[in-house]
């Protein structure tokens, strides 16, 4: 990346200055708010931010729910392909709340706590935004962040919905900060209690399964618009029912999704074209790999590293019930494999990347 000085812009038009700035990656514009006063106005102005959110250069970054707190990883993959170990390191916690739950968008975290709170962060800029909730202590409710896109501002709103038969949906704006309750439906289609959703050009995605007659059949796709504030059609996914399948996004354009069947040890991954062009969507193959016997379990998360053509992934262990530690794995085409032990076991650890962001909440 340039180098980038005040000193060296100031004979620049403000307006110059602005064009290169809002292509600079927002770890960078972090470590210079301090340089220059009018800087530092720039980078609060959220006109600047959502420009920055188009254009800027994105550099991604890894992070593990683990053990009730959000971590910051280090990951070296170079060299996998020359038989070099990688170097994997939780490095940090990012923040100190007790967490349940997370949920990316856009460089912000969605973070449901311990007793039932909600916490929006950008780990980037360090801003919390805690969101009451209101929840009746006989509900199971589940979370989603996204943004209706007007072309002129991002407006940012959080879905809450139940995992019950009336299927309660509920929106919180935050140009209102307020919630509001959208009509219930009565849906044909549940989504797991455990599914990972994600988050693409402000649009949430989960795993379905279609009910028939107290039957969950036909796992497919399905989305929320936060623009028009209803779930889209389903959206039918490249392999039959399996056991194991999760959900992942490639950068801020692609879905993935991970297929692993209880009967056998070979793995599928799949990638959607850019779901930002207006064509269908359409799956192609990333790779398929036997495991040897290696089955991962229901709850397992994944990120793909298109650059050394692999997955990183983590689950609960469930075919390891004597270890007292977890594991990342690195698997890639022609059968490559890496085990990774990242220290002392804890319940249900998710692995994520996300692009730091300027974005205000």
């Amino acid at each position: 990346m340039m180098s980038l000085k005040s000193s060296s812009l100031s004979s620049l038009p403000f307006d110059l200055v602005e064009e290169i700035l809002a292509r600079v990656s927002a770890s960078s514009l972090k470590r210079l708010r301090t340089t220059c006063k009018q800087w530092n106005v720039l980078l609060s102005d959220q006109r600047f931010t959502n420009k920055h959110f188009d254009k800027a250069e994105k550099q991604f970054r890894v992070a593990m729910l683990r053990r009730r707190t959000v971590c910051s990883m280090s990951l070296n993959l170079f060299g996998l392909h020359d038989n070099i170990d990688p170097s994997i390191e939780v490095k940090f916690n990012l923040m100190m709340a007790f967490v349940f739950e997370v949920f990316h968008c856009s460089g912000l975290l969605l973070c449901k706590t311990g007793d039932d709170r909600l916490l929006v962060w950008n780990p980037c800029m360090g801003q919390p935004k805690w969101i009451k909730t209101n929840i009746p202590s006989a509900k199971n409710f589940k979370y989603a962040l996204g943004y209706e896109n007007n072309k002129s501002c991002y407006n940012y709103k959080i879905l809450k919905y139940d995992l019950d038969e009336t299927f309660d949906l509920e929106i919180y704006e935050f140009n209102s900060n307020s919630w509001r309750v959208l009509d219930s439906v009565t849906p044909d289609f549940t989504i797991a209690r455990k599914a990972n959703g994600v988050s693409i050009m402000g649009n949430s995605y989960w795993i379905a399964s279609h009910i028939e007659e107290e039957y969950l059949i036909d796992d497919f796709l399905i989305s929320f618009d936060f623009t028009t504030e209803r779930f889209g059609p389903r959206v039918c996914l490249p392999c039959s029912y399996c056991d194991t399948i999760s959900l992942s996004c490639v950068r801020e354009d692609r879905l993935s999704v991970f297929f692993q069947d209880s009967d056998t040890s070979k793995m599928e991954i799949w990638m959607t074209n850019n779901i930002t062009q207006t064509k269908a969507m359409s799956w192609s193959p990333f790779f398929k790999i036997d495991l040897n016997t290696h089955r991962f379990g229901t709850d397992v998360s994944f990120f793909i590293d298109e650059e050394n053509k692999v997955i990183v992934c983590c689950d609960e262990d469930e075919d390891e019930d004597d270890d007292m530690n977890d594991f990342v794995y690195i698997i890639g085409e022609d059968q490559y494999w890496r085990k990774v032990d990242i220290g002392q076991k804890s319940n249900w650890p998710r692995i994520f990347s996300y692009a730091p962001s300027l974005l205000q909440i």
